[in-house]
């Protein structure tokens, strides 16, 4: 028989043990309640990466030695995706390099007023048109728009809708076709162009592609909408060039929509041969591929430089001080890794020793948009709040690459 002191010591013991069940209980009921999302509704059908032809089937139209330079690897398709999930993995805890985010500047007053005159609704209805929600006008004719697919009508009235839309900017911008050809078939890619007011020779590119598919990119498709991908990456394009207009920038900024990037980056990497070839001096190249989805919190803006390639790092900290500097609504994620190596259109200028990243919405398996490479990439999947936050970035950084005066 215990004693009354070996009892309450047994009590004791057990209160212990019970206490400490009960903490570790509500600890972990804390700790998931955290990590939930605030609308888990809008993303619980993770991306497979599994319904994308990942090789061009037999007896597809592809691109032939000779078409583009040797120093271009091709586009990659591990994982059918647009970023190699593994990799992600690989590297979701490694250490990015260290940001100085002290001592930044005032807000310049006149990007102030560049970022308060983007305009949602004009980002809204670009999207709208480009995915077939609404008519598209373009070169006089108004048409419904189901596809953007390289080897369909639907991507010449997109080209000539672009073409429309700079020359509506009137006086100090030119635009232009860049016709490529793969195979002896001729492409087209749309540039446009503000001349520096200081150093016109030297050149920052601002890029979106702007042919879509709907998983099956070798031959005609009828249906895919692309409004994310990358219908975000176009209108968000147009919306810089507006909004910067006024501007005193030193350096020449051209605004590029590539045509050919499902197929294997055909257009950039037509346009890279071109500026390499002829010495351009290339500041920096910046391209912004899906930029309009966002159902977590936190607003995160994947910023991808290859692992500072070339060191294009410098434009990561250009990015993430901006967004600092100016208030902007976004958490810039520097990925540092080689998640998108060749799975985008920066992937030709960085072939060719230039500066380049892709900017993103969250390229993770549990952030990445469900509705890639799908008839149902449209405008409802879109977070425009979020967007209207990505293009605050794009112009604030698209100022100091280009040195406003």
């Amino acid at each position: 028989m215990l004693s009354a002191s070996s009892a309450g010591f047994a009590v004791a013991l057990l209160a212990i043990f019970c206490l400490i069940f009960f903490v570790r209980r509500r600890l972990n009921r804390s700790k998931n309640s955290a990590a939930s999302p605030i609308n888990p509704k809008s993303f619980t059908r993770n991306h497979s990466h599994q319904h994308d032809q990942k090789k061009p089937p037999a007896g597809a139209f592809t691109s032939a030695p000779g078409d583009f330079s040797p120093v271009h690897k091709g586009k990659a398709r591990a994982g059918g995706c647009k970023f190699d999930s593994a990799e992600v993995r690989r590297t979701k805890n490694f250490r990015t390099p260290k940001i100085d985010t002290t001592n930044l500047p005032k807000p310049d007053p006149r990007i102030v007023a560049a970022l308060a005159a983007i305009d949602v609704n004009r980002l809204t209805e670009v999207i709208q048109k480009l995915s077939g929600e609404t008519p598209i006008t373009a070169a006089g004719q108004t048409t419904t728009l189901v596809t953007r697919n390289s080897f369909t009508k639907g991507l010449d009235v997109a080209l000539a809708f672009i073409e429309d839309q700079y020359k509506a900017m009137g006086a100090g911008i030119t635009v232009s076709r860049h016709v490529y050809t793969v195979r002896g078939k001729k492409f087209a890619n749309i540039i446009a162009e503000r001349k520096g007011v200081v150093s016109p020779e030297k050149v920052v590119v601002f890029g979106a592609h702007l042919d879509s598919t709907a998983g099956s990119p070798w031959g005609s498709e009828s249906d895919c909408p692309g409004a994310d991908d990358d219908g975000s990456g176009t209108a968000a394009l147009l919306e810089l060039a507006r909004v910067t207009a006024g501007l005193p920038l030193s350096y020449t900024v051209r605004f590029c929509h590539f045509t050919g990037e499902e197929q294997g980056l055909w257009g950039s990497y037509a346009y890279s041969d071109k500026v390499a070839k002829e010495g351009t001096d290339i500041v920096a190249m910046v391209e912004m591929d899906m930029v309009a989805y966002c159902a977590k919190p936190g607003n995160r803006l994947d910023i991808h430089d290859g692992a500072n390639k070339n060191g294009s790092h410098d434009i990561v900290v250009k990015f993430v001080r901006n967004i600092l500097t100016y208030g902007i609504n976004l958490n810039p994620v520097d990925t540092h890794n080689h998640a998108v190596d060749d799975r985008s259109d920066h992937a030709g200028f960085l072939d060719h020793g230039f500066k380049a990243v892709v900017i993103s919405e969250e390229f993770t398996d549990d952030g990445f948009n469900p509705n890639y490479h799908s008839t149902t990439d449209k405008l409802s999947a879109c977070n425009m709040p979020y967007m209207v936050e990505v293009v605050k970035a794009v112009v604030a950084t698209a100022c100091e690459l280009a040195a406003i005066k």
